[in-house]
């Protein structure tokens, strides 16, 4: 599949309900083009023969069915791309929680639970039947592990869109640490892809892009992206710190030329 075919296939995909799995398939195939998502598919269709589906009635027997497949015991000592991979998290029964939640859900369907995503800050939880899942070690969240006096907003059922966001998110941002501008700069035109309706995740986007053109040296790119985001953000933080790099770069312009 090329870009312009993924990036399709990336639009389409954020345009339907629970298509998390779809969507990390999608992920996956960006990380390796050479992966195989049919194969991916048969091997957690196995999965899902192996578990004994047809004996699952609840969330407890679904984790312990997942945890006697070997997920939820070996935490991740370092992190990189292909933990966001489904083919790998498959393989390697570990990864991150978004992942392993991708894998869960879709694997509580396939048995009849209700499943969802939650959008928790720094760590991707479940629901499963009603009941919040930790999937990194496949167990049920007690009522004290988190202050849910204080976090209902942050327990927002995750969209396809925002899986798709998130996951690419975590790519991007291992790509921004290794000083990978032009990765960067191709994982945002995914992320455009899936999401080019929302003005807050919009301006953002032009405005990360403005920084890579930035870091790349080509002023010219860097401040029209800087302009849009000022021109579409919600945001008067950030309108104004654009509107302030959009001006600074037509400075820098001038004194080059």
């Amino acid at each position: 599949m090329d870009k312009e075919q993924l990036l399709k296939a990336f639009s389409q995909a954020s345009d339907l309900d629970a298509q998390e799995f779809e969507m990390g398939l999608l992920v996956g195939m960006l990380i390796d083009p050479g992966v195989d998502s049919h194969m991916v598919r048969d091997h957690f269709e196995q999965f899902i023969v192996s578990i004994g589906a047809s004996n699952i009635d609840g969330v407890d027997q679904l984790l312990a069915s997942y945890k006697q497949y070997g997920f939820g015991k070996k935490p991740l000592s370092t992190v990189d791309v292909t933990h966001s991979s489904l083919d790998w998290v498959l393989r390697q029964r570990q990864g991150i929680p978004i992942a392993l939640s991708i894998l869960l859900i879709e694997g509580a369907r396939r048995v009849g639970l209700t499943a969802c995503g939650i959008n928790f800050p720094g760590h991707f939880l479940a629901r499963i039947d009603g009941v919040l899942v930790d999937p990194m070690n496949m167990r049920v969240i007690e009522a004290g592990d988190l202050d849910l006096a204080n976090s209902p907003a942050m327990l927002i059922e995750a969209t396809t869109t925002m899986v798709g966001l998130r996951m690419l998110n975590n790519i991007k941002a291992m790509y921004m640490q290794a000083q990978n501008w032009q990765q960067v700069l191709e994982i945002i035109d995914y992320q455009f892809a899936i999401d080019d309706n929302s003005p807050e995740v919009m301006a953002s986007l032009h405005f990360e892009r403005g920084e890579c053109w930035q870091k790349l040296g080509v002023l010219n790119a860097a401040r029209d992206e800087f302009m849009i985001c000022a021109a579409i953000c919600p945001y008067p933080e950030l309108t104004s710190l654009a509107e302030e790099k959009s001006q600074g770069l037509v400075v820098k312009d001038q004194i080059l030329h």
